[in-house]
């Protein structure tokens, strides 16, 4: 193989990187400014909407597809899957399983949290994240935004997260979240209605509806 490069060919090269790179940081840049400013919308859009409620498909990556129901207010949810139900009060976590007829009570960590309430991503861009404007426009038939999210912290379950928005409600419609290596989950919400009024007690476990279930305290 001939290594040999003319030194004037080689300098015109770098000169050329270097130049790129220039150029392309205020692009950067700016894309960055444009996707927070998405996310302080999306966010502030969420917290003005209401309660929301909204069905979702989860397809985890090699492992079996999960169509499930969310309800949202505030802090506060209520899932609902074939295989559990979650209600969560801003503290306190029960989670019924109906195969083994129990629920789990716990005070989960914002980690937990995130891998019920996909909402939750919304506000990761104001910690360990990056963000960028992404090139997609299109999701479903809708006019989106494409934001994605980066972190270094290796301790982060999620490295990078993809967020179509709406581009009309600005309410997220699908989220990529990667993890190390190849794992990674995709979660798409559909039919949102808004403006929902729930007290908060429709958001903690009720034993009356569940007379049967054991509950088991993992505080």
């Amino acid at each position: 193989m001939n290594c040999k490069v003319e030194f004037s060919q080689l300098a015109s090269f770098f000169t050329f990187v270097i130049l790129f790179h220039l150029f392309a940081l205020p692009t950067i840049a700016q894309k960055e400014v444009e996707a927070r400013s998405i996310l302080d919308q999306a966010s502030q859009a969420f917290k003005q909407s209401g309660g929301v409620e909204a069905d979702f498909t989860l397809t985890p990556y090699m492992q079996e597809e999960v169509k499930g129901h969310i309800q949202l207010m505030e802090e506060c949810y209520h899932l609902k899957t074939d295989k559990m139900v979650t209600w969560f009060d801003g503290k306190t976590q029960w989670t019924y399983l109906p195969i083994n007829e129990e629920v789990n009570v716990s005070n989960p960590t914002r980690e937990e949290i995130e891998n019920i309430n996909p909402m939750a991503f919304l506000s990761l861009y104001e910690e360990e994240y990056t963000c960028q404007l992404g090139g997609k426009s299109n999701f479903n038939g809708k006019a989106v935004y494409e934001v994605t999210l980066k972190t270094e912290d290796l301790q982060k379950q999620w490295q990078n997260l993809t967020l179509y928005i709406d581009r009309t409600t600005l309410l997220p419609l699908y989220f990529k979240l990667q993890g190390e290596g190849r794992d990674y989950h995709i979660i798409t919400i559909s039919n949102y209605k808004q403006g929902m009024n729930w007290k908060k007690e429709h958001f903690a476990f009720n034993p009356k509806e569940y007379p049967d279930a054991e509950v088991i305290d993992l505080r």
